[in-house]
């Protein structure tokens, strides 16, 4: 039986310079919020995305793949769950 030559595995995520779709996601934003906040300086701006870049890269690090959605998820969860009103027929009367 020959074997043949896979270029990319099926089970492996989409990256583009290190960083999973989700990240690049980060990095827009970041570029949305330094060109508002700077709209002049394309040198800085280019300099903090960079930076965000690798500081993305060094979170990542060493760390599985959707770890980034995961710990968002994780911050953004509220601590403690609501407790729904209670209906008028649950009520105390």
């Amino acid at each position: 039986m020959e074997n043949v030559r896979v270029f990319r595995n099926i089970n492996t995520v989409d990256k583009l310079f290190g960083l999973e779709v989700a990240d690049g996601c980060v990095l827009l934003l970041a570029f949305f919020v330094v060109f508002m906040v700077n709209k002049n300086g394309l040198f800085s701006n280019g300099l903090v995305l960079f930076l965000v870049y690798l500081g993305l890269r060094s979170l990542k690090r060493g760390k599985p793949d959707g770890y980034l959605l995961a710990l968002t998820r994780y911050v953004l969860m509220s601590r403690f769950k609501r407790v729904a009103k209670l209906d008028d027929a649950e009520a105390v009367q």
